[in-house]
């Protein structure tokens, strides 16, 4: 089942020009999924799609559990 989802999301790629990947700030296994969806989007999606990185939950931040500078770092190392 889960291999028939993946195929079959691929289809949503297709076009796009723009995209927003949406971490939870409280989850760090949420933030080290990222370069997984960074990579089935830039395999297709559009090569100039202009992709966003959002950090979700940020009013819990007592619970935070992806630091800023973590999020920073990847976003300039992947050009988001």
């Amino acid at each position: 089942m889960l291999s028939r989802y993946r195929s079959a999301t691929s289809a949503y790629y297709y076009g796009a020009v723009g995209a927003m990947i949406v971490y939870d700030m409280t989850k760090r296994q949420s933030f080290d999924h990222i370069p997984g969806w960074l990579d089935k989007l830039r395999a297709h999606a559009e090569k100039n799609i202009v992709i966003m990185l959002i950090g979700n939950k940020s009013d819990l931040g007592i619970l935070r559990a992806v630091p800023t500078e973590d999020a920073q770092e990847l976003a300039e190392k992947e050009k988001l």
